[in-house]
């Protein structure tokens, strides 16, 4: 299955070797789904119990309140996702993942990975997946805080390159924590060259 190779050569060998008994079992049991743009994955209110690798695509997500929705991520080609808190905890979640373009899903169930995880080497793949969220939570919580709006919007293009190009700017704006308006004045700024690096310093 050519999908599924391309999960194990990106997401698994560069860290660790798969013995034949766990490449029967995620063959058994991982599945791919192909989601039309503009769809629901997660659900607020739901139990996650799926940890997601994205293989074409963008995912976002967000919360939604007083019948306002407020971006908190972007997850890009090989990137894997989940509402985490949910995922490790069994909590319902509060936040929504929708895809922003035609996607493709590499879906891996809970169970399985509760029994991969038997395999001391299996922690490899979730301490990856760990440190690369709190990287970036934390990388966007200090760009809020030494960061002004248009050092906050430089500082996301730096993240995400050519993001703008697929993804809507009242999506970015709502990540940024600015109004459409504010961001297009943003935008018709002339680009000039700031230290973003701070941020990065954790």
């Amino acid at each position: 299955m050519k999908d599924l190779n391309n999960f194990l050569e990106t997401a698994i060998y560069p860290l660790f070797d798969l013995s034949d008994q766990e490449k029967q079992m995620i063959q058994a049991e991982v599945s791919i789904l192909h989601v039309k743009s503009d769809s629901s994955v997660i659900r607020e209110s739901s139990t996650v119990e799926r940890l997601f690798f994205l293989q074409k695509g963008i995912i976002r997500s967000f919360y939604v309140k007083d019948d306002r929705e407020i971006n908190t991520e972007f997850f890009f080609e090989n990137d894997f996702f989940t509402a985490l808190t949910s995922f490790l905890t069994g909590e319902k979640t509060n936040l929504n993942f929708h895809t922003l373009e035609e996607s493709e899903l590499i879906i891996i169930p809970k169970p399985l990975i509760d029994r991969l995880l038997k395999e001391q080497k299996w922690y490899q793949l979730m301490n990856e997946i760990l440190t690369r969220e709190f990287i970036k939570k934390c990388r966007r919580e200090s760009s809020f805080l030494l960061h002004d709006s248009y050092e906050r919007y430089l500082y996301f293009l730096e993240q995400f390159p050519h993001s703008e190009s697929r993804i809507p700017l009242f999506h970015i704006a709502s990540y940024l924590g600015m109004s459409p308006e504010t961001l297009s004045r943003i935008r018709s700024k002339k680009i000039r060259q700031i230290d973003l690096s701070q941020a990065n310093r954790i």
